[in-house]
């Protein structure tokens, strides 16, 4: 039951991450992360790698709720 809730928690965060990143909300671009990573690395390379973190919590979380992974 517990994997069940905690990849069904991943795959929210997920696509939360890739929601306000599809939306460049002001205050998640602002934060110094973000920032940091956006300075360094660009405003499309730092929006790729935010999908793909995102990408990877939606596909663990679904995998861990269905119970292919432990």
């Amino acid at each position: 039951m517990d994997s069940i809730i905690g990849g069904v928690l991943l795959a929210i965060i997920g696509a939360f991450l890739s929601f306000i990143t599809y939306k460049q909300a002001n205050w998640f671009w602002s934060f110094i992360n973000t920032r940091i990573l956006r300075k360094y690395l660009g405003d499309t390379v730092a929006s790729i790698t935010l999908y793909s973190v995102s990408m990877v919590l939606i596909v663990v979380g679904v995998l861990l709720a269905v119970g292919l992974i432990h």
